[in-house]
């Protein structure tokens, strides 16, 4: 009886020590793996949905339902389709918005004899990299009161990348009017004109005031 008793014992004092030894691996792999955050959770939210606006744009490039592009532009997307930086939250960065309606209505120059009308409407202040950054958001006079354009503005903006990793023209950016005193400016969402893709198009320049002393090495690249 004593003999069994001693073995029941020690089988005991075995299962403790296994179980103690479990534990403390268990917390080494738990210290030395990093914690998903809460920034890590929405920085994969907002690249999912900023990889899937890309896919759901190369896809009407090619469709002949909404693509304003001709069968040999479409067939060019279709066997390249448009390039990009990595999406890159840096890019993504709150600006100070600063409206301003005051000067008149002008026409702005494009690659073209076309002149639309536009309204300086407001001005974003932010830093990108350590550079203190200013551009003009300018509003579509034209299209003021068209649904789907009444409430966007117009960003162009040249930057250190043009003619080397992006179109040489300068790109453009969209957005909503603020409706207060701040918006979020997200590069990564930067895009080419139209003229990057074919010369016959009407693309608007843009104006010296929105070149940035900066890379922005985010958006969409040039297109080859």
């Amino acid at each position: 009886m004593k003999q069994i008793k001693t073995s029941y014992l020690y089988i005991v004092y075995l299962a403790v020590i296994l179980i103690v030894v479990i534990l403390f691996m268990l917390f080494l792999v738990n210290t030395d793996e990093p914690k998903a955050t809460t920034d890590d959770i929405e920085g994969d939210a907002y690249t999912l949905e900023l990889l899937q606006e890309r896919i759901k744009k190369d896809a009407n490039l090619t469709d002949t339902a909404v693509s304003r592009f001709n069968e040999e532009e479409r067939a060019q997307f279709a066997e390249k389709g448009l390039q990009y930086f990595d999406p890159d939250k840096q890019y993504r960065v709150l600006a100070e918005f600063v409206t301003d309606t005051s000067t008149p209505v002008f026409q702005m120059p494009t690659t073209t004899d076309r002149k639309p009308n536009y309204r300086t409407y407001g001005y974003l202040h932010f830093i990108l990299k350590d550079t203190l950054c200013k551009l003009t958001a300018y509003q579509n006079m034209d299209f003021k009161n068209s649904p789907g354009y009444d409430q966007t503005l117009f960003v162009p903006f040249m930057d250190n990348t043009n003619g080397l990793y992006t179109y040489g023209g300068g790109r453009y950016l969209d957005i909503k009017i603020p409706e207060s005193d701040t918006t979020f400016l997200d590069f990564n969402k930067a895009y080419n004109p139209y003229c990057a893709y074919a010369a016959r198009w009407s693309c608007p320049l843009v104006p010296f005031e929105n070149d940035l002393n900066v890379s922005i090495i985010a958006g969409e690249k040039s297109y080859k």
